[in-house]
């Protein structure tokens, strides 16, 4: 009866080893948290002499994010690498230093153009007859008159305002009122074209409310604008009434 005995022993003992368990690899503690991502890195840096603007252009070239605040000359960076803060810094000390101011001046002309001859206003300069020529054509206004015109002279990255009257509207009234705005501008890499950021034009119109009396109707414009030096291009219009509108003629200038 022995080999009875030692069969049944070794069949009881193939489950026992088809049941051992498998070594498992070591588990991280339960204390254990994953490794954070890395911040943001942020900076303000205050300029002295550069252009917010063009620093910012400039400083993206560096794979950040860069925001300009023309009011505080100053430009916000993020940037997820921090030494990428430090290049630059760097940067803007190379960038950041006095330099040959660039004179900009711009001009505005409030042109009146209608289906009839306005009586408001003076004649057009001639060298605007190119303009109204173009304005004839995507038009049906074929009279033009100017009804002011002005200038403002400034420094780059700088603002500049100006005002001015253009005449009664009829004897007795009071004067029609113009306003011409630029927060800031300035002037491409290459030195022929200029930016202009911020930009607004503004005509007080009195008009008529019987006894003598009168209201105002206020026109304006506002727009960012970009000008080839020399070249006159009309901005914007508004609408007056229904056979007159107001346009705006802008040039830039860099004088030396």
């Amino acid at each position: 009866m022995k080999p009875t005995y030692v069969l049944a022993v070794s069949a009881l003992a193939i489950p026992l080893f088809a049941q051992a368990p498998k070594p498992q690899p070591p588990q991280p503690s339960g204390n254990t948290a994953a490794a954070p991502a890395p911040s943001a890195a942020q900076r303000v840096f205050v300029l002295k002499y550069a252009d917010p603007i063009q620093t910012a252009n400039l400083l993206r070239t560096f794979g950040v994010r860069a925001v300009p605040d023309i009011e505080a000359r100053a430009v916000a960076v993020v940037s997820t690498f921090p030494d990428t803060i430090a290049a630059i810094d760097d940067a803007i000390q190379r960038l950041d230093v006095p330099g040959v101011a660039q004179n900009i001046e711009l001009t505005a002309y409030y042109v009146i153009g209608g289906a009839a001859t306005s009586p408001l206003g003076s004649a057009l300069p001639k060298d605007l007859d190119p303009v109204t020529s173009e304005l004839s054509k995507a038009s049906n206004f074929r009279n033009y008159r100017l009804l002011d015109a002005l200038t403002v002279r400034m420094r780059a990255g700088q603002g500049a305002d100006t005002s001015g009257t253009a005449g009664p509207v009829a004897t007795g009234s009071p004067l029609i009122a113009t306003d011409f705005r630029v927060r800031s501008a300035t002037v491409s890499a290459d030195g022929t074209a200029v930016r202009i950021d911020g930009m607004y034009a503004g005509v007080k119109m009195p008009v008529a409310a019987g006894n003598n009396q009168y209201t105002t109707s206020e026109l304006s414009l506002n727009a960012d604008v970009d000008l080839k030096e020399n070249q006159r291009i009309v901005v914007g219009r508004v609408g007056m009434n229904r056979d007159q509108a107001l346009f705006l003629v802008m040039i830039a200038r860099l004088p030396k």
